[in-house]
């Protein structure tokens, strides 16, 4: 597990200073602000499916930990201003956050396989889809935990297997085009 003295973290935090890493940082900021709002499938009131997770793994394998987690805050506060789907709630910008630091710990500068892959997608959907973003709607809405708990989890059983199976071509292919790009 990467720690906070590890060398890609400190490279991570340093590339947010480069112009090049700045843009390509912008442009998947775009990129997933748009499959965030414009490519969204709502299921319901309390759910919906998203790519953006897509422009967020992406940056994570190009740009690692934080600019990932810079780039989905924006986004999802770009998301919140541009096309917003119900009143702004802060938990939801920190768990976007959280995912893409997941995304980047788990990528960034790494050989990426199945089990990589099946492993991140995992912990965000367990620990920030199914369990943090239950909680801040129960808190926004009032509705109760557990009432909200089984139709979040049938979503994101259903959804894992398609999540995982867009996911590993899109990351192993950035991570092979990552050099040609001088990141």
């Amino acid at each position: 597990m990467a720690t906070l003295h590890d060398s890609r973290l400190i490279e991570s935090m340093r590339g947010l200073k480069d112009t090049r890493r700045l843009i390509y940082c912008a442009l998947l900021i775009a990129l997933q602000t748009a499959l965030n709002s414009l490519a969204a499938i709502p299921l319901g009131s309390t759910i919906r499916i998203t790519f953006g997770y897509l422009a967020v793994a992406v940056n994570a394998v190009l740009l690692g930990p934080f600019p990932a987690m810079a780039g989905a805050v924006v986004a999802d506060l770009l998301g919140c201003i541009i096309r917003p789907m119900g009143p702004f709630f802060p938990g939801f910008t920190l768990s976007a956050g959280l995912g893409g630091l997941i995304y980047g710990l788990a990528f960034y500068r790494r050989n990426v396989n199945i089990w990589r892959v099946l492993a991140a997608k995992l912990v965000i959907d367990v620990c920030i889809n199914i369990v943090l973003n239950t909680l801040w709607l129960k808190i926004l809405y009032g509705n109760a935990f557990f009432a909200l708990l089984p139709s979040r989890l049938i979503k994101n059983l259903i959804q894992y297997p398609i999540d995982v199976l867009l996911l590993l071509p899109v990351v192993r292919w950035c991570g092979a085009i990552r050099p040609k790009l001088r990141l």
